[in-house]
């Protein structure tokens, strides 16, 4: 994790618009897009590799892993960007996001850098915004240094520390739309369509599990010259039936479970225990 570290509390680090009656510099305050496309390079940064080492992990653990195990690293990637945004945050240190967009968190009265215990419940109020269907950041829209929940409950407000021209202005909005489309499309294939990690895990799992009953189909073949749609004894075949019997209700659902045979063919099916009940099928080619 690269540190950037500043003085962001330096005139001339500031990016200051003279006022020509008291003479004193006035801070110029993140805007919206700004402070949204900085979040978004941020949380880029953490959760992409975190996502990717998490696949994996889980496909090593394969099909014996269980949900505490999942819960936890996918708790363990959210604590990774709490201390992310806590530790970079604070003192005269920027994130990376905020750094290429030139946009720093100060304390509420510019007195400042943060501490770490501020920054530390900045970092949780994100997460009480989205809890919030992120109305805690909606506040930004309407609060005149456009402060977020986040920024009342750490007692800190958001600075340019860079003036910008007018073409670094028009970039930042275009990339704050692009950013927030693709924002909007991956939260919907994260919780509306099947592009979750978690439920692709789900699926992945339930499919190789119906990939070992019909290797007990094909045992069982050997044995009795026949396929059978019993699943009690194929699992005597597997040679831990009661360990096979909590494998299967681990990953499927017995009611919708099935094995259709048919001379020299079968075809099985059942439900993944994903939060779609998906189905899934193995047929012998």
């Amino acid at each position: 994790m690269t540190e950037n570290r500043i003085n962001i509390m330096d005139p001339e680090t500031l990016a200051p618009v003279v006022n020509t009656v008291e003479e004193k510099p006035k801070v110029e305050y993140a805007s919206v897009t700004e402070r949204f496309v900085a979040l978004l390079i941020d949380y880029g940064v953490v959760f992409i590799p975190a996502q990717l080492l998490a696949g994996v992990v889980l496909k090593i653990l394969g099909p014996d892993v269980g949900l505490w195990q999942i819960i936890s690293i996918f708790a363990g990637i959210n604590l990774l960007f709490i201390l992310y945004e806590t530790i970079l945050s604070s003192g005269d240190r920027v994130t990376l996001g905020k750094s290429l967009v030139g946009i720093a968190v100060v304390k509420a009265d510019l007195s400042g850098p943060i501490s770490i215990p501020r920054a530390f419940l900045r970092a949780i109020g994100y997460y009480i915004s989205a809890a919030l269907l992120m109305g805690g950041f909606l506040f930004a829209f309407v609060e005149e240094r456009h402060r977020a929940l986040q920024d009342f409950l750490g007692g800190s407000v958001v600075v340019q520390i860079r003036q910008k021209t007018w073409f670094e202005r028009i970039i930042m909005r275009f990339l704050g739309a692009v950013l927030l489309a693709a924002f909007g499309w991956v939260a919907y294939s994260q919780f509306f369509a099947s592009g979750s990690l978690l439920q692709q895990f789900y699926i992945r799992r339930a499919e190789e599990h119906l990939g070992k009953i019909a290797l007990l189909e094909e045992a069982h073949y050997t044995y009795y010259g026949s396929y059978t749609n019993d699943l009690l004894r194929l699992s005597l075949l597997s040679g831990d039936p009661v360990q096979f019997q909590r494998d299967t209700q681990k990953v499927l659902f017995p009611k919708d479970f099935k094995i259709g045979v048919q001379e020299n063919t079968y075809k099985i099916s059942a439900r993944a225990k994903d939060r779609k009940k998906t189905q899934v099928y193995w047929t012998k080619k």
